[in-house]
């Protein structure tokens, strides 16, 4: 993670005040400072400069840093203010004020350490204000930890602190995969950086897991539309709270996103009425902001669109979360199993997070044999909701023929089939087999593995299971 606040030097401070009366942009050292976006809400909103950019904003931070030391050394502000505000010389203010030349570099020495500690405290304080109204526009976390991240958090960290690339990213993945709870993570990462001025956080959907071990949904929200998104932004953002056209609403957002860099995050883009008819405004949206979407649909066919998949845990990780999931509850048999026992949950249910903590829930109050066969099938109850959460719409949108693929793919085990091997067991025809293959992929039903040179394609394990309990219905 890049752009963390840095420790304001004496040398910055001069630097800055040197620069008073203007100079190149990418040499103001006190650009990426949170009293940056401060100033800058305080010129707009009192239309105190008509210069409201980086040259107004560094006087102003200075001149809010020269206000507080004039209160705790009047005489530092008051040599600050002649050198630079002013622009006179060494030899004219020391002769001025009947001093030496070597004496007034010391006196502005001091002076120039005083600021920077009022710049630094200002600075901080402006920070953990910021940072608070960021992390009030989050949920509370639903994790205490999170395991087996580590490559995709770099993967996505990296993508949405580049610049100048990378506008839309996708973090995409079967649900259960934890793409919301890594999405969260980043975005929290990142308020501690100063790399965007403002970060939104867009959702539509609740859920949550029981301590009964059963996957709860909140089906009474709405799903999200277009003008509930633009409200969203416009009143996270504070823009105008006037009632305006839905046009004019558009025509807002897109100024302020387009204006200065901010993040939106869109969590469950699926829920999104007509998402695909957002993708082509969020490009309109896009540079300098950015956009972090979570989404069960792949959106690979979209070129413009950074891909991140979410794939399920390793083993180990799967082992480590089992634990951590158990010691947290509390539930100290488990926390402390024999990994033999915790591999039969793993080779059941796979590397799927959520699958894992349902598990987890059902095991305060059932045997692992009867938890197990539940999960399996054998006297399984529909009010799980696991299976319905994760497949039951997607099952119900797809074609027989795509039903037909995925069938087969439950007896490719971990290695996957090639097309030819899928071939030799489906009696379609090759055409509509592609057209099969690349649906499955984009609904991440089905993984692709191998290499470019050769391809195959496999089912997690939790879907394998899903697809021959769906076919029994």
């Amino acid at each position: 993670m890049e752009k963390k606040f840095s420790v304001l030097t004496p040398s910055d401070v001069l630097n800055a005040l040197r620069l008073w009366h203007g100079g190149a942009v990418e040499r103001w050292p006190l650009a990426n400072l949170r009293l940056n976006l401060l100033v800058a809400d305080e010129q707009t909103m009192h239309g105190s400069l008509s210069d409201t950019g980086p040259a107004a904003r560094n006087r102003a931070i200075l001149n809010r840093g020269l206000e507080r030391l004039r209160e705790a050394s009047p005489t530092a502000n008051s040599l600050l203010r002649t050198r630079f505000e002013k622009g006179r010389d060494v030899l004219e203010v020391a002769n001025s004020l009947n001093i030496a030349e070597a004496t007034l570099h010391y006196r502005q020495r001091q002076a120039v350490n005083q600021l920077a500690d009022i710049l630094i405290e200002l600075e901080e304080a402006a920070s953990e204000d910021w940072q608070k109204k960021m992390f009030g526009r989050l949920d509370l976390p639903t994790y205490k930890e999170l395991v087996g991240i580590e490559q995709s958090f770099s993967k996505l960290s990296e993508a949405l602190m580049a610049e100048d690339k990378n506008y839309i990213v996708v973090l995409d993945g079967l649900g259960g995969l934890g793409k919301t709870a890594l999405a969260d993570w980043t975005t929290r990462q990142i308020i501690q950086s100063t790399r965007f001025n403002d970060i939104a956080w867009i959702t539509a959907k609740q859920t949550y897991l029981s301590a009964m071990g059963r996957l709860e949904v909140e089906s009474n929200i709405p799903a999200m539309t277009m003008p509930m998104l633009l409200e969203s932004l416009s009143e996270q953002f504070e823009l105008s709270k006037n009632n305006i056209t839905y046009l004019q609403r558009q025509r807002e957002v897109k100024a302020y996103l387009r204006d200065q860099p901010n993040l939106v995050v869109i969590d469950n883009l699926e829920t999104i009425a007509d998402y695909k008819a957002l993708l082509p405004s969020l490009r309109e949206w896009q540079a300098p902001s950015k956009f972090l979407l979570t989404s069960r649909r792949r959106l690979l066919d979209h070129p413009e669109v950074f891909s991140i998949s979410l794939k399920e845990l390793s083993e180990d990780s799967a082992l480590k979360l089992i634990r951590q999931t158990a010691e947290h509850a509390g539930f100290g048999e488990l926390a402390k199993a024999d990994d033999g026992i915790l591999r039969k949950i793993y080779e059941a249910v796979g590397g799927n997070p959520l699958a894992l903590k349902l598990l987890v829930g059902q095991l305060r109050f059932y045997s692992l044999s009867q938890v197990l066969d539940r999960f399996s099938g054998k006297g399984f109850s529909e009010d799980d909701g696991l299976f319905d959460y994760i497949y039951r719409e997607t099952w119900e949108s797809i074609s027989d023929e795509e039903k037909e693929t995925l069938l087969a793919l439950t007896q490719a085990g971990e290695n996957g089939f090639t097309f030819d091997q899928l071939k030799e067991r489906i009696s379609i025809p090759d055409s509509v087999l592609y057209q099969s293959l690349e649906n499955l992929i984009l609904l991440s039903m089905v993984d692709r593995v191998g290499t470019l040179l050769e391809r195959s394609y496999r089912l997690h394990r939790l879907t394998e299971v899903s697809i021959l309990r769906l076919l029994e219905d």
